[in-house]
């Protein structure tokens, strides 16, 4: 058991990640970022049982730097100081996918690795529980205008921001041999629309007429792992 469990906590993404009630659903656990900025990760929670359960969520380890800070939010309260055996609780539908729960990180002033461990548990029986490890790869900060930069691809912020009719990015496709894309989601992780970068172009651009006026973020996926991830606002 000891054994399956660092297995589990070894994989950066989990779809499946389960205990005997309850799993972890569509839920990128090594998160790319930059110093100066902060981070948020919405972690799903799925019923998978046919009762009512009140689950809750503990941190239990925090490996990071002496300027960044980490806190977790549940239905938008929030825990920022590391005591211990203090748990937020939230009630879950059978069935039901819960999206509230949030993982931030004030990434500080150093590049490096951090991790943050969480517990999450049925109240009714704390020993029904699963151990989840949340990884940060912190980076310089990008130059000015550009959102990320490699041997692999160069992406630029999108422009304008906000956006009023078109989000458009410009790239430089330096590897076809790896795959790029880039991702819009919801505040609360939901996958709006996804596009794949072409090595034969340069440009993306993205009629917005469809989308609600509000707040999002992009993601750029490098061989499907997330590589960074900046906010976007749409305003008609």
């Amino acid at each position: 058991m000891k054994k399956l469990l660092l297995i589990l906590l070894a994989i950066s993404f989990s779809g499946h990640m389960m205990a005997q009630g309850f799993r972890i659903v569509d839920t990128n656990l090594h998160i790319v970022s930059e110093v100066g900025s902060e981070t948020t990760t919405p972690i799903k929670i799925q019923n998978t049982t046919d009762q009512v359960m009140r689950v809750g969520i503990e941190r239990i380890e925090s490996n990071i730097r002496s300027s960044q800070l980490s806190s977790f939010c549940v239905d938008n309260d929030c825990v920022d100081k590391d005591i211990a055996g203090m748990a937020k609780f939230f009630v879950v539908e059978p069935g039901q996918v819960f999206s509230n729960f949030i993982a931030v990180l004030e990434t500080g002033l150093v590049p490096g690795s951090s991790s943050v461990k969480f517990r999450i548990f049925n109240a009714a029986n704390p020993n029904e529980q699963l151990e989840i490890e949340v990884s940060y790869t912190i980076n310089e900060k990008a130059k000015e205008g550009i959102l990320f930069a490699s041997d692999v691809v160069e992406l630029s912020d999108v422009f304008p921001n906000p956006v009023k009719e078109k989000a458009v990015f410009n790239y430089t496709y330096l590897n076809p041999d790896k795959e790029a894309r880039l991702v819009i989601h919801s505040v609360l992780g939901s996958v709006i629309s996804e596009f794949n970068l072409s090595p034969y172009e340069s440009r993306l651009t993205i009629p917005v007429n469809d989308y609600n006026p509000g707040v999002y973020f992009y993601t750029l996926y490098i061989d499907n792992e997330g590589v960074a991830t900046k906010k976007m606002v749409i305003r008609k």
